[in-house]
């Protein structure tokens, strides 16, 4: 069912709305925390590392499927928003049309540079062959992974929060009974194949329903549907590429990171690169939670953009922060008092894996008070892009990538992999500083504009009732 985010109280609009796209990305990470959790106990501790190895490229491939999922959301969120289903249609029918040919091109590209992209990142030499075999599996569902976050990113915007969220808990429960079945015969492999399933059924279904959905939107006689539009799809790349160069600028950040830790694990054991990529799974699924949590308040504030009712996105930013606050604290939680077991589900029984739940648990533990720090810019970069502050929105971001990497590298050199935490903590405090300073420079939340929307909608509100 589509919903209109421009009526009804703030917080509780949000609560209704944008929970259930954290409860999706919840089932989301929990699958794949599965893979790592099942390879690294059943397939051993090189294929823990396999996986680590991987992790950086594909967070550039989700990079693109996020993006591709943000853009079209926005966009479609705005037309809804203006009640303009003809060009909510053609925004649907673009993005599908448009990201599909890319993720094909994508695959392609990746299958041929794999082998050549995982030897230039240092990966160990035990874990190269499981690397590659692990990747190229996962290009190979590409087109799903990018096709099933459009659908997802379609019923978001038009208010429907729920039917994604139902599709992602068969399509987890999936890829989870898979990886335990699929992993003692195939080792990596059946991991990775697991994951193409599950998707893949996912993918399916959201776009069944996706057209469905398109179907039953009311397009008056005045509203021109196409089927492409090359005007269409320069906005919705515009909206797209911030988010793009925002997550493939943070993972291509990562593979920075990724070379520093191949080089410790070098000096100093497997163990580094494995204790990372187990304490790098526990932190990314809290921020992604996070994360997609706040794309329910970039529609909320879209819609509300487009209807102009400025004042709304305001108050819909602070309900969000105290809801999204209490899930941060949540996980901060959950991470300092449960980090050593956490940990310890990654880490195969027949080998030593005493330095990876070392430099697993430090990371984690160092990071994790830091949620309530990095939940404030995830909600104040939410808005500003919803209100079409896209600039701010990359600014942002990369300004807090850029300082993460260099306090790697900076302080590693005489920390040792302790660096690698608090670098994190550094680089989240600092570009919590400048998402607020744009989130407070937007120029609809200035005083005088909101005054100025009040009042226009409240005659339009009396012209209406004269009528």
């Amino acid at each position: 069912m589509n919903a209109d985010l421009t009526i009804h109280t703030p917080w509780k609009v949000l609560l209704k709305y944008a929970l259930p796209l954290f409860g999706g990305a919840v089932f989301q990470q929990l699958y794949t925390l599965a893979d790592t959790i099942i390879a690294g106990r059943f397939a051993g501790q090189t294929a823990l590392t396999a996986i680590g190895a991987s992790n950086s490229i594909v967070n550039i491939l989700m990079a693109f499927a996020l993006g591709a999922n943000a853009g079209c959301a926005v966009l479609a969120a705005r037309y809804f928003g203006q009640k303009d289903n003809g060009k909510v249609k053609t925004t649907i029918y673009t993005a599908l049309i448009a990201f599909a040919v890319f993720s094909a091109v994508l695959l392609v590209a990746g299958v041929l540079t794999c082998r050549l992209t995982l030897s230039a990142l240092k990966t160990p030499t035990e874990a190269l062959e499981e690397s590659v075999t692990y990747l190229n599996i996962y290009y190979y569902g590409l087109p799903f992974l990018m096709l099933y976050n459009l659908g997802t990113g379609i019923f978001s915007a038009l208010g429907d929060s729920k039917t994604p969220f139902l599709f992602l808990v068969f399509s987890s429960v999936t890829n989870i009974v898979l990886d335990y079945f699929m992993v003692q015969p195939w080792g990596v492999a059946g991991v990775a194949w697991a994951t193409f399933i599950a998707q893949g059924a996912a993918c399916l279904l959201t776009l069944f329903f996706v057209f469905l959905r398109a179907r039953k939107l009311d397009v008056s006689a005045a509203q021109n549907i196409v089927v492409f539009s090359g005007r269409l799809l320069k906005t919705l790349i515009l909206l797209s590429l911030p988010v793009i160069l925002q997550n493939s600028f943070v993972s291509v950040g990562n593979l920075f990171i990724q070379i520093r830790i191949n080089e410790l694990a070098a000096e100093q054991g497997i163990g580094i690169t494995s204790g990372f990529a187990a304490g790098f799974k526990i932190i990314v699924f809290g921020v992604t939670c996070l994360c997609t949590y706040a794309n329910g308040l970039t529609n909320y504030a879209s819609q509300n953009y487009g209807a102009h009712k400025f004042r709304r996105i305001r108050s819909g930013f602070y309900a969000s922060l105290v809801i999204s606050t209490v899930l941060a604290g949540l996980f901060a939680l959950v991470c300092l008092v449960f980090a050593r077991p956490l940990i310890g589900l990654f880490m195969s029984q027949e080998e030593d894996s005493a330095l990876a739940l070392q430099s697993g648990v430090m990371y984690v533990t160092t990071i994790a008070p830091f949620y309530f720090v990095v939940n404030i810019k995830i909600n104040a970069d939410a808005v500003v892009r919803g209100c079409n502050g896209n600039v701010g929105f990359t600014v942002s971001t990369f300004s807090d990538l850029i300082l993460r990497v260099a306090f790697v590298f900076i302080l590693t050199s005489f920390l040792g992999f302790a660096g690698v935490g608090w670098a994190w903590a550094v680089g989240w405090s600092l570009g919590t500083v400048i998402g607020l300073c744009f989130y407070f420079a937007i120029p609809c939340l200035k005083k005088k504009n909101i005054l100025r929307s009040d009042a226009l909608l409240k005659e339009k509100e009396r012209s209406g009732a004269a009528e």
